[in-house]
């Protein structure tokens, strides 16, 4: 057994996939099959179910945890030597939703390129969720993400806090303030107009006959929906869904319906032409949430890591370290 073969191993537990692990190596399905297989006779057990999805054993699962203790420990050993040898040179993996990364990375890598030229940053692009499982499984260096609560295993450091607001087309907006009136000047009983007081308050009652552009019900933007949802008392009209927030908000651009987007994101991803035809709706307190950096709780870590979290913070907060 060596390293090679508790990666390969690691990359089919993550992708459940030997077609997948194998793109994700850079390697052919034939070889990374013949490898687990020479695993599984080293080990004398059968880490996988192969069909499909590809599933653990009860035997892959326990060689699962140890495998993510070994790398843990090979990347710590790595970073702990290169940094003894003041060697400030490698790749820097780190976990970024795909929206986030475009708004917030840039000057963040310009930075680190500055200060650090002989470190590549690696922007390993995904879900909020995939992001975490990543972190844990040992794929990425450092994640920069809305971890709920305490993970295991995970050492979290405050970045900075992120809020959702409503985006819908000033037009949809006019529309609907328009059939909620009834021709007497009277509100309808059955179909009132937008209250912008009340869906500020966290309150989107007022938009039941809205259509919604929707995330993902895994990242922050759907666990957000369904809170909002729920409280409303309604389930929405969905008009499309997407994981791209810039595919939401082009949508919304031409009146398909309203989205949930993080409110620093805006000036971001569009221009001022662009901002303009949209309005933008605050949704009470309980859209507001924590993004924070994320890296394994092992003994050491790679002071490139604080480099990256120094410049960051720098970037994105004004804040000096």
């Amino acid at each position: 057994m060596n390293f090679l073969s508790i990666e390969y191993f690691a990359a089919v537990a993550s992708e459940h996939s030997f077609s997948k692990a194998a793109k994700r190596l850079g390697i052919t399905q034939q070889t990374l099959s013949a490898n687990i297989a020479a695993l599984e006779r080293e080990l004398g057990c059968t880490l996988f179910v192969r069909h499909v999805p590809l599933e653990l054993t009860y035997a892959g699962t326990v060689f699962a945890r140890y495998a993510q203790r070994f790398r843990r420990d090979r990347d710590a050993l790595g970073q702990e030597m290169r940094d003894i040898a003041g060697d400030q040179a490698g790749v820097l993996r780190v976990g970024v939703a795909y929206t986030r990364s475009r708004a917030i990375m840039p000057p963040i890598v310009k930075a680190m390129q500055r200060d650090c030229p002989n470190i590549i940053v690696e922007l390993i692009e995904g879900r909020n969720d995939q992001i975490q499982q990543w972190l844990a499984n040992g794929d990425l260096d450092l994640a920069v993400a809305d971890f709920a609560g305490k993970p295991a295993g995970i050492e979290l450091m405050d970045f900075y806090n992120e809020r959702m607001v409503l985006v819908l087309a000033q037009s949809l907006w006019m529309d609907l303030a328009a059939t909620g009136g009834a021709a007497n000047g009277q509100v309808d009983a059955v179909r009132t107009a937008p209250d912008e007081r009340a869906i500020a308050a966290g309150d989107l009652s007022s938009l039941e006959h809205c259509p919604f552009l929707l995330g993902s019900p895994q990242d922050i933007d759907g666990r957000i929906a369904d809170l909002l949802f729920r409280r409303a008392g309604f389930e929405p009209k969905v008009t499309a869904r997407s994981d791209n927030v810039l595919t939401l908000l082009e949508l919304c651009h031409y009146g398909m319906g309203a989205c949930l987007c993080p409110e620093r994101f805006l000036p971001a991803l569009l221009d001022g032409e662009r901002l303009r035809t949209l309005r933008v709706l605050d949704c009470g307190p309980e859209t507001e949430y924590a993004i924070r950096f994320g890296v394994s709780a092992t003994p050491y870590h790679w002071s490139v890591i604080d480099d990256f979290i120094r410049c960051a913070r720098e970037v994105t907060t004004g804040v000096s370290q």
